[in-house]
């Protein structure tokens, strides 16, 4: 499996394990997932803001971002120093 696979589907399972938290809490908002961590590192309403924040707190980690709810956009940050 590629390394964006892996992501995908570890953010995927991240996201499952804790989707009714996420849901009543952040509907609609944007969260980083550190995949590295298995956890949420940043959450908000603008991809840029969070994504600059996630790298900020976590600056060489996997790092996987979508909208909470139905609907999610997804976006994988690029921190080049993971292996």
């Amino acid at each position: 499996m590629s390394e964006p696979s892996i992501i995908d589907e570890k953010a995927k399972e991240i996201y499952e394990t804790h989707r009714e938290e996420l849901e009543k809490l952040y509907q609609g908002k944007i969260i980083a997932i550190d995949i590295d961590e298995n956890s949420i590192v940043a959450v908000g309403e603008y991809a840029s803001e969070v994504g600059l924040e996630a790298k900020k707190k976590r600056p060489h980690h996997r790092i996987f971002m979508r909208r909470v709810g139905k609907n999610p956009s997804v976006v994988r940050l690029k921190n080049r120093k993971y292996v």
